[in-house]
């Protein structure tokens, strides 16, 4: 079971570590998609859902990451190689996102499975410790 994002102590946390964050490439797998940031040294890993929203309205979708079907697509390459600017709960549980360039990623957590978490690892040793680590076992 997760926590949700709004617990001031936790926001707080998300905002000093993801500020800046600049998104580097994005992965598919059947389970999880894997958000990779800072030349791959930060991972942002959804296993439940989030959704898109560009900065203009026209563009914006919510991607279940467990649900069945082969049509799926992402249209997120507006925010690749774009930094976070803002980080906001919307809710307990839904996290804002908001690039540099106005679109929005929200991340969603579900109430019965750990959805979603962030990884910091070394820069010249992905195999060594974490440098920073966020996830329901934090709390």
């Amino acid at each position: 079971m997760t926590l949700g994002f709004s617990k001031a102590e936790r926001l707080q946390k998300l905002q000093k570590e993801l500020l800046t964050w600049e998104l580097y490439q994005v992965d598919i797998d059947k389970h999880n998609v894997m958000f990779w940031f800072e030349d791959r040294c930060c991972l942002l890993n959804v296993a439940y859902r989030f959704g898109f929203r560009s900065a203009d309205g026209l563009i914006e979708y919510v991607y279940d990451v467990q649900a069945p079907g082969d049509r799926k697509s992402l249209r997120v390459d507006s925010i690749l190689r774009r930094p976070i600017k803002a980080v906001e709960a919307l809710d307990d549980r839904r996290l804002n996102l908001t690039f540099d360039n106005g679109d929005a990623l929200i991340i969603h957590d579900s109430p019965e499975t750990r959805s979603a978490w962030f990884y910091r690892y070394q820069s010249q040793n992905y195999n060594g410790p974490l440098v920073w680590a966020e996830d329901d076992s934090d709390y």
